[in-house]
Order: structure tokens, then sequence, then C-alpha cells
């Protein structure tokens, strides 16, 4: 499919198959009139710019013990797709997956005991799961059709993910388990990337109903779909949650082919910019938030290569965590 929302998702896959950066597709024109239903909050004000550091492009510059915790990553540094993971200052760095396949887009569950992600291991995309040493990988979707992206609830008892079983980007769930899984949208669009809310009343997703790809809210439950970006000069997507609930971290497009990290408060108001990457070539994006709310940690590629980076959640102190020719995205952070 060709759609624009697709296109980061599209990245990781194009990129494991011929291990280079694909450009972003065309976006059909689609409608500007909101689909029936729909609600459609009042447009963002202007944005707010920060003044931040341009990311390190040389030594890593992470001392050990400013970054806490342990992260899990998409990597292809072995000649494909694999899930690592690594203590914030990039010790006991280790190959979950080990799999000839491709393996991507880990989340940690809330429990931190295990990792959800995708793999094409089967032919096509598929969600897994897996215990946070790398054992007991199992296949949850079992499907003819691509599922990926996939998201905990806050409780631990669901995922979300999306999937083209129904001939275009939907956004199901199902129980931990990969039992009943439901078709939350059910709708003639591209919806894609769900994140559920701190609390796990809403799930936030990516979605071409507009003229562009924006960021919708909707109920836990797929009810009452609600616009939460309007961006007249690109794409807003991939929202998730600050810990407190009271933020939203994102990326925007401004209409260049590339994309950049923004933050804005949970009822879409006091949109601002926390990464300006000046001469990349490639996306600033996959923020994910620290445990405590106080970090976030991205991927960027300023020089040519994905590597992993931290910065602060007001956008300060942005700092380089991998300093490695393959390509390390899709950051995740563990409980």
């Amino acid at each position: 499919m060709s759609n624009k929302i697709f296109r980061i998702t599209l990245i990781v896959t194009a990129a494991a198959m011929i291990l280079t950066a694909c450009a972003a597709p065309t976006l059909a024109p689609v409608s500007t009139k909101a689909p029936a239903g729909i609600a459609i909050q009042p447009t963002n004000p202007p944005e707010t710019i920060l003044p931040t550091n341009t990311p390190e492009s040389t030594a890593v510059q992470v001392a050990l013990g400013v970054v806490a915790g342990r992260i899990a990553f998409q990597t292809n540094r072995d000649g494909n797709f694999e899930i690592y993971v690594m203590n914030g200052d990039g010790s006991e760095l280790t190959n979950l997956t080990n799999n000839p396949a491709d393996d991507w887009n880990p989340v940690w569950s809330p429990d931190g005991n295990k990792i959800v992600y995708s793999s094409n291991r089967d032919g096509n995309n598929e969600v897994y799961v897996m215990n946070a040493d790398g054992s007991n990988q199992t296949n949850l979707t079992n499907s003819p059709a691509d599922d990926r992206n996939p998201d905990w609830s806050p409780d631990g008892k669901k995922i979300a993910f999306d999937t083209d079983v129904d001939g275009n980007g939907e956004i199901y769930v199902m129980n931990a388990d990969g039992s009943a899984k439901t078709n939350l949208t059910n709708a003639p669009f591209h919806d894609i990337f769900p994140k559920f809310s701190t609390d796990g009343t809403q799930i936030g997703f990516t979605t071409d109903r507009d003229n562009n790809d924006e960021i919708y809210l909707m109920n836990a439950d797929g009810s009452n779909p609600t616009r939460l970006t309007t961006n007249p000069q690109g794409d807003d997507a991939f929202p998730r949650w600050s810990p407190d609930g009271k933020q939203i971290v994102f990326e925007s497009g401004q209409g260049d082919g590339t994309y950049e990290i923004y933050l804005m408060n949970s009822d879409g108001s006091n949109r601002t910019r926390l990464t300006d990457t000046p001469g990349s070539t490639d996306n600033t994006t996959g923020a994910r938030w620290s445990p405590d709310g106080t970090q976030i940690i991205y991927w960027s590629g300023p020089d040519g290569n994905r590597d992993l980076y931290v910065m602060n959640a007001d956008g300060t102190n942005q700092t380089r965590l991998t300093n490695n020719p393959g390509d390390d995205s899709d950051p995740t952070w563990k409980p």
C-alpha cells in the first residue's frame, strides 16, 4: 500500500529487506471532510520551538549512570533486524531473538517480564511475544495478513496492534494470549500505530482520514474517535503518553520528507518542538518516555546512520547512546 501513514512502519520493513532507507511514498489525496461521527478539535495554536542541542555524531557521550534502566531496541548490526537489550550505559548488550528473519517493534510489558514485537519469520508480519530473556518466543496472531506495531494496555491484559487483514490498515485489540481479536476502527482508512493512554481508557493512533496524517484518539473500546492534531504543513504521527498522562510526545513532518520530535499536552494544546536536526538525511523519531518521565529516548540519523539518542523531557541535553554502523532504532524503556 502506498499511503503515507505507512511510511515509518515500512521504513523498518524495507530496511530489513534491502538494509537501506527508502524514500517516503506519496500519499494519495483523500477527502478533507470529516467522516460522520468524528469529532474534530480546533486547530492547534502556533507551535513553540525550543532551542536544542544538536546530537553529537561522533563518539558515544553517555557516562555511566546518565541513563538508568534497561533498553530494548531493533538493530540490523548482524545483517538482519534483531531485538537487542542493553543497559543505559551500553553495557550487557544482548541479542534476544537470534533468528534469521527480521524482528522489530519491541515493547516491554508493564511488569517488565515480557516483550511483544513484530516478526516476519513466518513469511509475513506477525505479532510475537517472548520472555524478557528471549525465551519462549510465541506467535500471537497467526494470520495471513501483516500484523505489527503492538502495544500493551497498562494492566498487561490486552495488546493493541495494526493489521491489513481487512484490506486496509485497522486497529485491533486482543487478549495478551492472542485470543479474542477485535477490530476497533472499522473504517475505510489506514489506521495504524495504536498506543494506549497511561490510564488505559484511550488509544491514540495515526490515520489518513484527512488530507495528511493526523493523530486521533478513541476510547479503548473503539468508540468516539476524535481528531487531536491539525498540521496543515505536514504530518503528525505516533503519539505516546507521558507516565503521568499529562503530555504526549509525537513525531511531526513539515513537508520536507523528514520528521522531528514534538511535545504537546494530552488535550493537543501547547505544541512544542523538541528536536531540530539540521542536515539530517533521515528522520528523528521513535520517541518513548523513561519510566520516571524525565527523559525521552529516540532514534536519529544526522550523519546518515541511525543510532539511539536520549534527551531531557524538555528537549535539552541531547546525547548519543549508540554508535554502530548498523541501523539502531525503535527503542523502548523497561518499566
